[in-house]
């Protein structure tokens, strides 16, 4: 039997795209808050908010100093603060900060900071944010600060920066979707870039880029509503189930079965919130034998039963 279900796995399972999975789960949603030209000396302060956020050097170069270290953003990089750890950006490492609330409201506001004087920069601000209930290892897989040089040398980034840009200065300066959607697609075409670049990856990204791993990953994003066992998983991808727990917790801080989990809450988190499928229905499709199952599970989980947290949603709206 296990032999049949590991044959029939083998041949239904397709190549599949396991970062976008995640990603389309996660429901990142992305804004620009801050874009202007600055007249030297300039400078902001940024707060710890966990959330990722991004720095684009249009013109000129500037600092980013983010705990002990101080980097050098040349003209035309984008550096990523992925935890959203505090930070500041300045023109020079002296130059006095505002924080960024101020400057980002004044801007908005038509009166932006920092203009006296001979333009000496132009830089663009944005922040990517999800829910934090969903937890992900993802999240904790990034460094504390990428920095990816020359942007316009990478034909996708480059042009969608340049539509972001374009949208900011025709709606001078207001916030709208269409601004909001290409800065999503920006962040996710930052991760590619960071995969594709770095041959020295870490936690979930490492996964990723290992064949066996990312295949026990495919099975798990593309069949969430199977009955996963150790045996199944290690039978499919030609591993013992001991080399199968070593390998994919080193990578990625859970075993198979606890991500199996995990993965299951963040998609019945989504499915309740962004659809209208009954419990029997989400149970159906992530894997749950019956609503009962899914309901106790999720309030280990979350904290509130399904219904509960529908409720919640409802009194939001």
């Amino acid at each position: 039997m296990l032999k049949n279900v590991a044959h029939q796995l083998k041949c239904t399972t397709s190549e599949f795209n396991v970062l976008d999975d995640v990603i389309n789960t996660l429901r990142f949603r992305g804004s620009i808050f801050f874009h202007s030209n600055l007249a030297a000396p300039w400078g902001m302060s940024l707060s710890s908010i966990v959330m990722p956020r991004f720095h684009i050097a249009l013109q000129g170069h500037f600092y980013v100093g983010a705990g002990a270290s101080n980097i050098t953003v040349e003209p035309m990089d984008i550096v990523m603060i992925p935890g959203g750890d505090m930070h500041w950006i300045a023109d020079e490492i002296e130059s006095e900060l505002v924080p960024s609330e101020q400057a980002g409201d004044a801007c908005s506001l038509g009166m932006p900071l920092f203009q006296q004087g001979k333009i000496t920069n132009k830089i663009m601000c944005g922040i990517v944010e999800y829910d934090e209930a969903i937890e992900h290892p993802i999240l904790s897989a990034l460094p504390s600060i990428i920095q990816l040089s020359n942007i316009q040398s990478n034909d996708n980034i480059w042009m969608t920066v340049k539509l972001i840009d374009a949208e900011i200065i025709r709606t001078n300066n207001k916030k709208n979707s269409i601004i909001d959607r290409l800065t999503e697609v920006l962040f996710i075409q930052l991760l590619n870039s960071f995969m594709e670049k770095n041959e020295h990856l870490s936690g979930f990204f490492s996964a990723l880029k290992e064949p066996r791993l990312n295949k026990i990953l495919q099975l798990i994003h593309q069949h969430p509503q199977r009955q996963w066992t150790l045996d199944i998983i290690s039978d499919v991808v030609g591993m013992s189930r001991a080399t199968l727990q070593r390998k994919f917790k080193a990578a990625i801080g859970l075993s198979p079965m606890v991500y199996i989990s995990r993965w299951r809450m963040a998609k019945a988190y989504q499915l309740l919130k962004h659809s209208n499928l009954s419990l029997e229905g989400i149970a159906d499709v992530i894997g749950f034998s019956d609503a009962r199952t899914l309901s106790h599970a999720f309030k280990d989980h979350y904290g509130d039963t399904p219904s509960q947290f529908r409720k919640k949603l409802e009194r939001l709206l």
